[in-house]
């Protein structure tokens, strides 16, 4: 098996996505930390996104965990996670002042892949016929599409700077937020008990597959760089598997750059953290 990865910081003080790699328990996985609405930074100028993400990465990087499953693994992450929110004294009851993280998980067992999720972060598997299967969907994804027609009704009112666009945009993912662990909402592990009802998880046989692409959200490329009538996470590992997950991120940095404001491609930032991991698997013999 070959291990290609990348992080890689966006436009914030510091990279709140982190690789979690266990070649011990042939684990691998990405996280997205997500910072509180309501400010928070250690003295280590660490906030809480940072925090969150990390420490589902140490949890997972750990020596322990043999028998344990990936939902045993992560419920006692956002245990963790709960608790050293506490310390710090985080009113544990508002959605506002909670560190959380999204993540993406697989562990490669003798009989096949297993994988666990929260969040937006995503695992494509692909296969030797060329097919790309998603295990994992954008649990946000309905909710951002409106905050997304937001910016695109700005676009069409004439504003042509972010700063200008985001407090039209700020009260919508404010309510975005308040929708985490809810039925109306979507999933992220945030330390409230309600987020492992969240996971999703699972496991597939092993047959035919050579690829497995793990990625944060800040690897996802504009919708509007989709090739008319190309299947969105088609394209995606194609350009994955044809450009090596370096040059792909470095290209979607290059193609952020020719759009600082965010209004050929709308989106929130013009470059959000990135994460993500590539195992590639020798035919039929190593996975």
């Amino acid at each position: 098996m070959k291990l290609h990865h990348i992080t890689i910081k966006g436009d914030g003080p510091l990279n709140e996505d982190a690789l979690i790699m266990n070649e011990k328990l042939s684990l691998f996985g990405v996280a997205d930390g997500v910072s509180s609405l309501v400010p928070f930074i250690l003295e280590e100028n660490l906030t809480g996104g940072y925090m969150a993400s990390h420490m589902v990465k140490e949890h997972m990087e750990s020596s322990d965990l043999d028998n344990q499953s990936l939902l045993q693994i992560l419920t006692k992450s956002n245990e963790c996670l709960h608790n050293k929110m506490r310390e710090y004294g985080i009113e544990l009851k508002n959605k506002d002042d909670l560190w959380g993280t999204a993540v993406a998980v697989v562990r490669l067992v003798e009989n096949g892949i297993e994988f666990i999720q929260t969040g937006d972060c995503m695992i494509l598997a692909v296969y030797e016929s060329g097919e790309v299967r998603p295990l994992t969907r954008l649990q946000v994804e309905h909710l951002e599409e409106y905050a997304i027609e937001i910016w695109r009704e700005c676009i069409r009112r004439g504003f042509r700077t972010r700063d200008d666009i985001i407090p039209h945009v700020k009260e919508q993912l404010i309510a975005n937020r308040k929708k985490s662990n809810t039925v109306e909402g979507y999933g992220v592990l945030n330390g409230e008990e309600e987020a492992v009802d969240y996971f999703e998880y699972g496991k597939i046989n092993k047959v035919g597959v050579t690829h497995l692409i793990l990625m944060t959200d800040g690897l996802f490329l504009p919708a509007e760089s989709i090739p008319e009538g190309e299947s969105y996470w088609e394209h995606t590992a194609e350009s994955v598997l044809q450009k090596g997950i370096k040059q792909y991120a470095q290209d979607l940095i290059n193609l952020e750059e020719t759009d600082p404001q965010c209004i050929t491609y709308p989106r929130f930032k013009k470059s959000d953290d990135k994460a993500g991991i590539v195992l590639e698997f020798d035919r039929g013999t190593d996975l």
